[in-house]
C-alpha cells in the first residue's frame, strides 16, 4: 500500500522534479541499462543524458496532507515538501503546459468515429 509521509494511506498524488541525488541515481541506472542493451544486441541509439526536466518523482499524500487539485496538476520543484495547513504549496510550481489543441470556435469540432 502506498502511504503518505505521515504513514496514512495515500489518496492523492502529484509530481515534483528529482533532487540531485535522485537524478544521479536515475542517470546511473539508465547508463547501466543502456550498457546492458548495447552489449546484448545491436548498437543502441546515442541518447543524450538525462536532465532534470526529463523526469519527475511521484509524491503521495493522505487527505490531511493533500494539495489542492489545481496545484496537484502542476510539476513542483525538487525541494517541495508538500502543502502547508491550507493545502497550498510553499514552492513555485512550473507553469502548466500549453494546450495541444486550443479551443478555436472558428474551427468545426472533431468527432470520433462510431464505436469509439
Amino acid at each position: 500500500m502506498i502511504t503518505c509521509k505521515c504513514g496514512e494511506p495515500a489518496v492523492v498524488q502529484w509530481k515534483r522534479r528529482p533532487t540531485s541525488t535522485e537524478l544521479n541515481a536515475a542517470r546511473a541506472a539508465e547508463t547501466s541499462r543502456r550498457a546492458s542493451a548495447a552489449a546484448s544486441g545491436p548498437a543502441a541509439p546515442d541518447l543524450p543524458p538525462l536532465s532534470p526536466t526529463d523526469s519527475t518523482i511521484p509524491v503521495y499524500a493522505c487527505a490531511d496532507h493533500a494539495l489542492t487539485p489545481a496545484l496537484a496538476s502542476l510539476v513542483h520543484q525538487a525541494a517541495c515538501a508538500g502543502p502547508d495547513k491550507n493545502g497550498t504549496c510553499p514552492c513555485t510550481p512550473e507553469p502548466a503546459p500549453a494546450a495541444d489543441f486550443p479551443d478555436d470556435p472558428t474551427k468545426p469540432k472533431r468527432r470520433l468515429p462510431k464505436g469509439w
